[in-house]
């Protein structure tokens, strides 16, 4: 038997991550305690190469993301995690984690990737299956389903339409289709959009809007790559003036806008009935 005195711990932290290693000196199992307040690692992915990995959340919160998917852990949940498989801790996580590896875990063996290798393309018509399993699966998660104007039939019919409906690009990972996002350019679906900006009907608008992001993949910057590209599509075709629309308790579609280059205009529900903050850039 061997007890290791919490003054005999071995301590190490980073910004957001502070952690007390107990030094047995085992080589089958080990154990530490983890305080995470914030993205850990601060970029990228981190897999352990050698060891299978237990965490004990024993209080707070947190969302672990894989490849695969997204986890949120509350006081007393656990989760288990294979070696090699890749994942980090997102930005909201705030809690004491108690982790236990076998075999014993080692600084030499934990791999940390920082560049998640994203591809920004236009969305082609063989992706359309992974299109609409990403809207299905980010719309029916929304934290608040008032956040997005739910597309109606006919959207869904002209997906591809770029030229009468809405260029389409996304974000891909691999082959993965992760994000997407959407420049509306149909002036008859605008019209009365311009109507609740204060924009005479000859003038010539677009949209940023359809902008949907698997949820473990967020926090990368995938939206407000794809705004920026369509606003330079938008510029190329003559458009006069980028509007776009954002609830206003969605804090990071807002600030998100407002990065791209977007002003607020004011608050106010829209012809649909939404209410929403509205976001306006001079293109001229």
């Amino acid at each position: 038997m061997k007890i290791v005195k919490s003054e005999q711990r071995e301590k190490w932290e980073t910004k957001t991550c502070k952690g007390y290693e107990y030094p047995f000196g085992l080589k089958n199992i080990d154990c530490a305690v983890v305080e995470i307040t914030g993205r850990h690692p601060l970029s990228g992915w981190y897999r352990n190469t050698k060891v299978d990995e237990m965490i004990y959340c024993k209080n707070g919160t947190g969302r672990i993301i894989f490849k695969d998917g997204a986890y949120d852990l509350k006081e007393d949940d656990a989760v288990f995690i294979e070696k090699n498989r890749w994942y980090y801790w997102d930005a909201n996580t705030k809690g004491v984690f108690v982790p236990m590896c076998n075999p014993a875990w080692s600084s030499s063996q934990g791999e940390n990737n920082n560049t998640i290798s994203l591809i920004y393309k236009k969305i082609p018509k063989k992706d359309s299956k992974q299109l609409f399993d990403l809207i299905d699966t980010v719309l029916n998660n929304l934290e608040n389903p008032a956040y997005f104007i739910p597309y109606e039939k006919w959207e869904y019919e002209s997906m591809f339409d770029e030229e009468n409906y809405a260029p389409l690009y996304g974000a891909y990972d691999g082959d993965k289709l992760v994000g997407m996002a959407q420049l509306y350019v149909s002036q008859n679906m605008l019209a009365d959009f311009k109507k609740d900006f204060g924009l005479k009907p000859n003038i010539k608008v677009a949209e940023l809007g359809g902008n949907l992001v698997l949820p473990e993949y967020r926090g990368l910057g995938i939206t407000t790559t794809l705004q920026k590209l369509e606003l330079n599509i938008a510029k190329e075709r003559g458009f006069d003036y980028l509007i776009s629309m954002a609830h206003p308790d969605n804090i990071g579609s807002c600030k998100t806008l407002e990065k791209v280059g977007l002003k607020f205009v004011n608050e106010q529900k829209v012809a649909n009935g939404f209410l929403r903050n509205l976001y306006m850039l001079n293109l001229k």
